[in-house]
């Protein structure tokens, strides 16, 4: 009998195993398609989370996890908002596990929700889990967790348009936050004022939680706390400028600091009040230096902080025009900006070009615009501008001029007026002119050189000082690591080697001139 190749034998093994493999595969069975998650268990285990972050943040210090259990809670009233959420009864069942009997505002808060929703039950395979849970939930509860839970609720009700209740429940908080003396509550105390005055101003009554607020203010001084210091002011300014008390609100910016270490956000917003303070108290170049910083504070992100960057681009083209500058282009020409600063735009062409019939037709077209903008009484006073930059235009055009065709083409509304529009511009530096005043004409003098003047330098001063500013802004936002100049130090053995070795060498020395 003939022998088989062991060589054949694996070639034909082989060949086997490649048909095999070339067979075409049975089809998958086609995968369900996974449910989408539930919203109320997103909902409890978010609240778990910051539960959880802020335990940390009380044993800790840190504040990363305050930030974070912020962020949930930011989170939270999202999920709330949603069409035909079930969140309402997960936050009450939350409340009643959390908040014992005897808590003053357990009844209020659950009064104010649905009727709570039953907990899950955990499975038989999670036992040491939910004896881990039950341990959990026995823990006292901490000051900090039960402002976020007072504070979704009272967001809750701000967002259901039940005011009443909100300002009921707005004034049990503050005075719950007031009992408190916690250096671990002050981020969560700071949403709790914000929130609290936002109730009272959505319900028309700002005024009402004023004194609050500065009864607040002064505590925060003194507790040196930065958080809720930033934020109060913010609010009293605020306050003060819905009621339009602009000298009061004048007062407390000269009686009153800023911190430093505050977040960009508030100091965004401080920036805008104070540019917005200084513009009514005819303090022009400061006005605009604030609210040039304040849209550099904001977020640069075209999706963030959108109206409070429109309100001071608004504002801020304002205080240009009236410094007799003129805004840049870029503002008017972004996607996000360019419907809502169309008005604003009206404005700015009337100004350059001295038309102050057009300047008329944009304040007409546009008066509910900027008086809903609460720029009304600053617009009023570009009249003035717009006549003075038609007369520059006149100057410039005719060495010779009479004063009556001179108030034609500006259009005012009294010719009369025109000699002495005329005498003020000359004495203000706005025209190079002299005035006839017995032929009532207008006599331009020939232009200047620019580089002659102190203008340069003026304009170079500026940009240095700004660089300046810029250099020591970046050295005090520097941060460096806690205790990092200790490791230089020496420590107190070395220093008494050092005297031990210093008093071996004196007395050395003092051996020597005895000899």
């Amino acid at each position: 009998p003939s022998r088989c190749c062991p060589q054949r034998c694996s070639a034909d093994s082989t060949m086997v195993e490649a048909m095999d493999t070339d067979a075409p595969a049975p089809a998958p069975a086609e995968e369900e398609p996974a449910a989408p998650p539930d919203p109320a268990s997103l909902y409890r285990a978010d609240i778990r989370s910051a539960q959880a972050s802020v335990e940390r943040f009380v044993t800790s210090r840190e504040p990363r996890f305050a930030q974070a259990a912020l962020k949930l809670m930011a989170c939270l009233r999202k999920a709330g908002l949603a069409a035909a959420s079930p969140t309402q009864p997960v936050l009450a069942a939350a409340i009643a596990s959390a908040f014992g009997p005897s808590h003053p505002l357990r009844e209020r808060l659950l009064a104010a929700l649905p009727p709570p929703a039953a907990e899950p039950e955990a499975a038989d395979a999670a036992g040491a889990e939910g004896k881990e849970g039950g341990e959990a939930k026995k823990r006292p509860l901490l000051p900090e967790m039960e402002l976020i839970l007072e504070l979704l609720v009272l967001l809750a009700l701000i967002d259901g348009g039940k005011l009443p209740v909100a300002l009921s429940l707005a004034d049990a908080l503050l005075e719950r936050v007031a009992s408190w003396n916690r250096r671990t509550l002050d981020p969560f105390a700071e949403r709790a004022y914000f929130y609290s005055s936002w109730a009272y101003e959505k319900a028309g009554k700002i005024e009402a939680v004023r004194s609050r607020l500065l009864a607040a203010q002064r505590t925060s001084c003194l507790h040196h706390n930065t958080a809720c210091q930033a934020t109060l002011l913010n609010l009293l300014l605020r306050s003060y400028m819905s009621a339009k008390l602009f000298v009061q609100a004048d007062k407390l910016l000269a009686k009153s600091a800023f911190p430093e270490q505050a977040s960009n956000g508030q100091l965004a917003r401080y920036l805008y009040y104070t540019g917005r303070i200084k513009a009514l108290q005819l303090e022009y170049s400061e006005a605009h230096r604030c609210l040039l910083q304040a849209q550099r504070k904001a977020p640069q992100s075209s999706s963030k902080a959108v109206g409070f960057k429109l309100s001071a681009h608004k504002l801020g083209a304002i205080v240009q025009l009236l410094l007799g500058e003129i805004p840049e282009r870029a503002v008017f020409r972004a996607s996000s900006t360019r419907a809502p600063m169309r008005p604003y735009l009206k404005l700015v062409q009337a100004v350059r070009t001295g038309d102050l019939a057009a300047f008329r037709d944009a304040m007409a077209e546009h008066a509910a615009v900027f008086a809903a903008d609460g720029n009304a009484a600053l617009v009023l006073r570009l009249r003035q501008n717009v006549i003075r930059a038609g007369l520059r235009n006149v100057s410039l055009a005719y060495s010779r001029i009479h004063l009556s065709d001179a108030a034609a083409k500006l259009a005012l509304d009294t010719p009369g007026d025109m000699e002495s529009i005329a005498a003020k511009a000359i004495r203000d530096g706005v025209i190079d002119a002299t005035i006839d005043h017995e032929a009532g004409v207008l006599i331009s003098s020939g232009s200047a050189d620019t580089y002659s003047t102190l203008e340069p330098q003026a304009a170079y001063h500026k940009r240095i000082t700004f660089c300046l500013n810029l250099h020591n802004d970046a050295v005090k936002a520097m941060s460096y690591p806690p205790d990092a100049h200790k490791g230089d130090l020496p420590d107190a053995d070395a220093i008494k080697e050092r005297q031990r070795e210093e008093q071996e060498l004196a007395e050395a020395l003092a051996e020597e001139d005895e000899f």
